[in-house]
């Protein structure tokens, strides 16, 4: 996309020379041990799935630093370096030395020093770190929809209506994602969205190169989706991974009036791929009315901030 800030070589090579790596799909083993040292849930902007389906606007480079794994991001929307928290057991001592690791570097690159994607259960081991003052800045859009994954073995309410007039009213049929379906999803896409919107209108990367990032990959990513059939033509598709005991829904497509296609795909990606996991997120809303009003009639759910956090010295 013509809009889009890439970063520019020169500073790449000075990333590069700090010990930072570019973020690929074949180091989803070496990263998952710091995920699982996690002391509480983190947002979905930070599961290995998002970090490699978002590069293209998005470029994430890593650097290990002791217990804790340092997640730098390039946004290419704005132009600017952001990181993520950092992503390990989080103790205070520990997670101090660790920062101002990550401080140092930022300072011999010149970048203003920006956490993204903060949990609030986080926020009191940066705010203790000595010889810092944060601006934590709050967006209506910036809340990820958790939910019980029990909730998605049988819909109740509204959600549970639209879901059984599903089963009774169309002719369907399910077929789970692979590699080989990329060309397929992607097609899908440019016939029932791109065909609608002009590029400006997807302000933050385009949805079929996330699906060209991840679709190839979907088993080395722990990755998994269905494809939804009506009448024998496409009706829409999901995809989300999984990391232990949790499970991200990342994308959702549909077109046609199909009532209770969105909580069918949810229920069956439960049935098929999601035993054993005990919280399902559905990611933000975008700030977008209809997606916001979905998600939160859905089921009941947590509605769990986060926030960016600037540091101000």
């Amino acid at each position: 996309m013509d809009k889009l800030k890439h970063l520019p070589e020169a500073e790449e090579e000075r990333l590069l020379s700090l010990g930072y790596l570019p973020v690929t799909v074949n180091d989803k083993q070496k990263l998952n041990p710091y995920y699982d040292k996690m002391n509480d849930d983190w947002s979905s902007p930070m599961s290995f799935m998002a970090l490699i389906a978002w590069g293209k606007v998005l470029s994430f480079y890593y650097r290990e630093i002791d217990d804790y794994l340092s997640l730098m991001g390039w946004d290419s929307s704005d132009g600017r370096m952001t990181m993520l928290p950092l992503i390990g057991h989080y103790d205070e001592d520990s997670l101090k030395e660790a920062f101002n690791e990550v401080r140092e570097d930022h300072g011999k690159l010149g970048y203003n020093l920006n956490i993204t994607d903060m949990r609030e259960w986080m926020q009191p081991y940066y705010e203790h770190i000595p010889g810092t003052e944060w601006e934590k800045k709050i967006n209506d859009s910036f809340f990820d929809y958790v939910y019980d994954s029990s909730s998605f073995d049988a819909f109740s309410g509204k959600s549970g209506q639209n879901l059984r007039y599903f089963l009774k009213n169309y002719d369907y049929s399910v077929d789970e994602v692979t590699p080989a379906d990329l060309n397929t999803l992607t097609d899908f896409v440019r016939g029932n969205w791109c065909a609608h919107k002009d590029c400006a209108y997807c302000n933050y990367g385009c949805s079929i190169n996330c699906l060209e990032e991840i679709v190839p990959f979907l088993p080395e990513l722990n990755g998994y989706g269905i494809i939804v059939r009506i009448d024998g033509e496409m009706a829409g598709f999901c995809i989300g991974s999984r990391h232990g005991n949790k499970s991200i829904i990342h994308f959702q497509t549909t077109t046609g009036n199909y009532k209770g296609l969105g909580v069918f795909m949810y229920s069956e990606c439960r049935k098929r791929f999601l035993s054993g996991v005990d919280k399902i997120s559905l990611g933000e809303d975008m700030g977008i009315s209809g997606i916001r009003t979905f998600k939160q009639r859905l089921a009941v759910h947590q509605w769990i901030p986060r926030f960016e956090y600037d540091l101000k010295n």
